[in-house]
């Protein structure tokens, strides 16, 4: 009887620490779609590597506290180009600010290498593609000088991760999605809106 009581207490204090984690895990998710919805909406491109760097780091502490290796080890793999993007716009000039250097290219190559390398190693069938498809397109959105381009294929990384999230039955996860799929094409919208007022200005 001894036993058995000790047994379905150390039971409950797993189901407890495990549902205290999952809660937390939901709680950096929350915050990590909260500053990436932001970043849509940002008018500078500094302003949208900074955001998306503490999306990032949120999402990474989600993906442990989750045991999502693949996410994790893509995340952080993006959040480390994210770092270089950040020094890259404080290095620059303003009228640099739209220009390629070479450094530009060698960074998105080996960021390409470094998700092919991941992916590889912790490849778990066709679906897992799909968050790898997603978070290579981010990282090619996020790479561009132009704030226009990164929210317009923000709408095609919204999409694969709402399909990811659908065919594993994260209903959460799908709405959080669905909430970045709103933002990018809202913030798209706004940014074209944005750059018809400016052109008529200058007329």
């Amino acid at each position: 009887m001894q036993k058995e009581n000790s047994f379905r207490k150390w039971f409950c204090d797993i189901i407890v620490v495990m549902d205290v984690t999952y809660i937390w895990s939901q709680i950096f998710t929350v915050v990590e779609y909260g500053l990436l919805g932001w970043s849509y909406f940002a008018k500078k491109r500094k302003l949208v590597v900074i955001l998306d760097i503490f999306s990032m780091i949120s999402g990474i502490i989600a993906f442990i506290l989750l045991g999502a290796d693949l996410g994790m080890a893509l995340s952080v793999i993006v959040l480390l180009a994210n770092f270089y993007y950040l020094w890259d716009e404080n290095e620059r000039k303003k009228k640099d600010s739209k220009k390629y250097f070479v450094r530009d290219y060698v960074a998105i190559g080996i960021v390409l290498m470094g998700i092919a390398v991941v992916t590889f190693l912790t490849y778990d069938g066709p679906l897992s593609l799909l968050s790898v498809l997603a978070t290579t397109l981010y990282e090619v959105s996020i790479w561009q000088k132009s704030t226009k381009v990164y929210k317009f294929l923000g709408i095609p990384v919204a999409f694969c991760w709402m399909s990811y999230n659908g065919f594993v039955r994260s209903i959460f996860g799908v709405i959080c999605e669905a909430g970045m799929l709103i933002s990018s094409i809202w913030g798209y919208v706004d940014e074209i809106r944005g750059s018809k007022k400016k052109g008529k200005r200058r007329k």
